[in-house]
């Protein structure tokens, strides 16, 4: 695969969103321990209060990395389309600031696209580990594609942060849906469905999803799924189905039946999301 890397395939982005917690800078750097594969590390700080200096002062020196300072706090959605601007390679690979990519990340999404030339988005099996206990295990899904849109119409089993996707693909549709504050990956997953966009799947776990009790899953969880419901509803609309708009809002309503607790408590069980 080497030959292939380092003649054919284009620079790789790889889009990071972060108000600066000191996690981001462990994230970047397994992504600048790759030096096979031609990459641009994007870190969009969206945090006006940092002291920038002292915040790049605390990354190691790669011209490879390249730092993004929001003047004002814009919200993590504003702030990927942002940086997805900046990304004028083809291929995308998205991480949040806490989730921690396995070093053969990049390699193996190169591998996969190099192999599927007509993927659009492709995302990886992740593991989910709750920091409080130390407990985790996998998340899952199908690898082909109509499985996998099959799986995104009934719920979002997809990591933010287990994703690469074809920057095009994704600008063509409209990016990211500024009107989600909250679920924005699924927003976009359900437009590019609607575009016609092509999914696959890496049978392998290639990121760790922390769930800590300051992270945006675990605090805004509420929020996350009446963001997803709207993401849902807004689907159903576009494309008619209004049986499925009667199923869309009896799901969400037994999911706003379950507390938060319940769902943290399972969690440090070690029982998924």
């Amino acid at each position: 695969m080497g030959a292939v890397v380092a003649g054919s395939f284009p620079t790789v982005n790889v889009l990071i969103c972060t108000m600066g917690r000191a996690s981001v800078v462990e994230v970047a750097s397994v992504y600048l321990a790759e030096r096979e594969i031609p990459l641009r590390v994007i870190v969009v700080v969206d945090n006006p209060s940092l002291v920038r200096a002292d915040f790049v002062a605390r990354f190691p020196k790669d011209e490879r990395l390249h730092f993004v300072f929001n003047e004002c706090n814009l919200g993590l959605t504003k702030a990927l389309n942002r940086g997805l601007a900046l990304c004028t390679n083809e291929i995308v690979i998205r991480n949040d600031d806490d989730d921690q990519p396995a070093p053969e990340r990049v390699r193996r999404i190169v591998e996969y696209l190099a192999r599927n030339p007509n993927c659009d988005l492709v995302y990886s099996h992740a593991v989910g580990k709750d920091v409080q206990t130390g407990r985790s295990w996998v998340i899952s899904g199908p690898t082909e594609h109509g499985a996998i849109v099959t799986r995104l119409l009934k719920r979002n089993f997809i990591v933010h942060s287990s994703i690469a996707f074809k920057a095009e693909t994704v600008v063509r549709a409209g990016g990211y849906d500024e009107t989600f504050r909250h679920a924005q990956d699924y927003a976009l997953y359900l437009s590019l469905i609607r575009a016609g966009a092509q999914f696959g799947g890496i049978s392998e776990v290639l990121v760790t999803r922390l769930y800590a009790p300051d992270s945006i899953t675990v605090a805004m969880r509420t929020r996350q799924i009446i963001y997803s419901f709207a993401a849902r509803l807004l689907h159903e609309a576009a494309v008619g189905g209004k049986a499925g708009a009667v199923r869309v809002v009896l799901r969400y309503f037994k999911l706003l039946l379950i507390p938060n607790w319940l769902r943290s408590a399972r969690r440090r069980m070690g029982w998924g999301r």
